[in-house]
């Protein structure tokens, strides 16, 4: 059960590390501390209520913001 909804930073995050397979993996690819990359992960994982990454990365494909298609704002004249 969903708590809150996590930070766009925190989905980034579980992104980058899904698809780096490691912390460290993650963090180069972001270009942030390993200890970043920990803290928005556990953040993501108290706001979703989820355990690991592996219920997050399931959370995840069962969302809406499971998709990249994320709406952005758009200018209106």
């Amino acid at each position: 059960m969903v708590k809150q909804r996590p930070t766009r930073r925190q989905l980034e995050v579980l992104r980058a590390y899904i698809r780096a397979g490691s912390v460290a993996a993650a963090a180069y690819e972001l270009g942030i501390s390993e200890t970043t990359v920990r803290q928005h992960l556990s953040g993501l994982y108290r706001r979703t209520g989820c355990l690991n990454a592996g219920q997050a990365a399931y959370w995840l494909g069962t969302t809406d913001l499971g998709s990249d298609a994320t709406p952005r704002r758009v200018a209106t004249a």
